[in-house]
């Protein structure tokens, strides 16, 4: 039988003594926890005074010392016993599974020295590291708690920091500051080893709301759009608009796709810089087959991007530009993708399982929205179906018995008309408007 680490745990009260006077509040005096003899002999000389007193200690420090052999001593201390004694025993929960964690370098390191090295350490390899950063600097920058140590840190402090941000910011913002604050804080626990008794997100109450949005287009406002992309200054908004809408690719992913990535032949271009960070191929419409086949010739060698377009730069110019030009309010280029998913869903020839390969939704639940838009022929398929019930009787050691069988007959019902396929073709003043910005481009 494999010997057992000694290890050693105890929780010792260390708070001031107190010497009370009896209807002299003026005469009572504090000690610290190391001078238990300065406060009896101040309690004896009161005594003699005639003044009766009496000697107590507080209970608002109490340290927690863990030994264990082959690690360093832990001296944690907590404001009561009951939370020093919940620590005890989930560090003893850990040792006895051999997990080591420093939890008294959490009182010794603050949230900012944290914070400031996962933002240098770990932020960089992020593929949102700059807005992240930006985050991470604005807190460090403005919030007062960020200074306290890890230890001292608790729900509260979180708590009062939603209630002061809410009268500045929306709650979504709120929602993905205390994102950033609880990713620093779950990887120094897990990586670093650095993480307080109790987690400060414990009971803690985010805000809530709902942002989800629903933008559809207009029927007229995919012409506007394109109208003012057309006129726009800058050749490559127009086919970005318009393989948004195509393949329902998001606005990083479809800047990353290269000449290489295009493959007429087989109808897809693979996406090899995905939000997810799975690559994944997207298949090529007619209309998104000319527009690459146009931007392909235009480039010199098969790495370089078919829209020479930085975000930044595609963000400008479809905020500040394109869209106060065309005249359509409340539109955000993501509502493209939207709009592209919508349009397959509602056509009734795609499952949830299809739109998500096109999508590139890794969790069907991000996909439900679009459920009441593809399966709007359900109601036709139920119909074909009907219930049939049948009993049958007999006898069983000489009981009656019945036995009731369901079963599904499937009516199947003549068509009235053939079905005429769907037209996939565009209508001419769409390609034309496209070709007036490859002309320009191409003289």
């Amino acid at each position: 039988m494999a010997r057992q680490p000694s290890r050693c745990s105890n929780v010792q009260n260390r708070s001031p003594w107190q010497v009370e006077a009896r209807n002299k509040p003026q005469c009572n005096q504090r000690f610290p926890f190391n001078r238990k003899a300065d406060a009896q002999a101040y309690r004896e000389l009161l005594t003699t005074q005639g003044i009766k007193a009496q000697l107590v200690q507080l209970e608002t420090s109490f340290q927690l010392r863990v030994r264990r052999k082959g690690a360093r001593v832990q001296v944690i201390t907590f404001d009561t016993r009951e939370q020093a004694e919940q620590a005890r025993l989930k560090i003893e929960s850990e040792l006895s599974v051999s997990i080591i964690r420093d939890y008294a370098s959490a009182a010794q390191t603050t949230l900012r020295d944290v914070m400031e090295r996962y933002r240098d350490e770990v932020v960089p390899g992020h593929k949102g590291a700059d807005v992240e950063r930006t985050r991470i600097n604005r807190l460090l920058r403005t919030e007062a708690f960020v200074d306290k140590k890890m230890a001292a840190l608790c729900t509260e402090d979180l708590q009062d920091f939603i209630t002061d941000r809410l009268t500045e910011v929306a709650p979504a913002t709120v929602d993905r500051d205390l994102d950033v604050i609880s990713q620093v804080i779950r990887y120094a626990a897990d990586v670093w080893k650095i993480a307080a008794a109790e987690s400060p997100f414990v009971g803690l109450r985010r805000p809530k709301y709902f942002n989800e949005r629903d933008r559809r287009l207009l029927p007229d406002e995919e012409w506007r759009l394109l109208e003012a992309a057309q006129a726009d200054e800058n050749p490559y908004v127009e086919p970005a608009i318009v393989l948004a809408l195509e393949t329902a690719a998001r606005r990083g992913e479809l800047l990353s796709i290269r000449k290489c990535d295009v493959f007429l032949e087989e109808r897809y271009a693979y996406l090899r810089d995905t939000k997810n960070g799975q690559p994944r191929k997207v298949p090529l419409t007619t209309r998104a087959m000319q527009v690459c086949e146009s931007l392909m010739a235009e480039c010199r060698a098969d790495d370089e991007p078919l829209l020479k377009l930085t975000a930044n730069a595609l963000k400008i110019a479809f905020f500040r530009r394109v869209v106060p030009a065309s005249g359509i309010e409340d539109l955000h280029f993501h509502d493209l993708r939207h709009e592209a998913i919508s349009r397959l869903a509602e056509s009734g020839q795609f499952q949830l399982i299809e739109l998500q390969a096109i999508s590139g939704h890794r969790d069907t639940r991000m996909l439900l929205r679009y459920a009441h838009l593809c399966c709007g022929n359900l109601a036709e398929k139920m119909d074909g179906v009907a219930m049939e019930r049948t009993s049958k009787e007999y006898f069983h050691h000489g009981r009656r018995r019945r036995v009731d069988t369901v079963t599904s007959v499937v009516h199947v019902q003549p068509k009235t008309s053939p079905v005429v396929p769907v037209s996939q073709s565009q209508p001419s003043n769409v390609i034309a408007l496209f070709g007036g910005a490859l002309a320009r481009r191409n003289p």
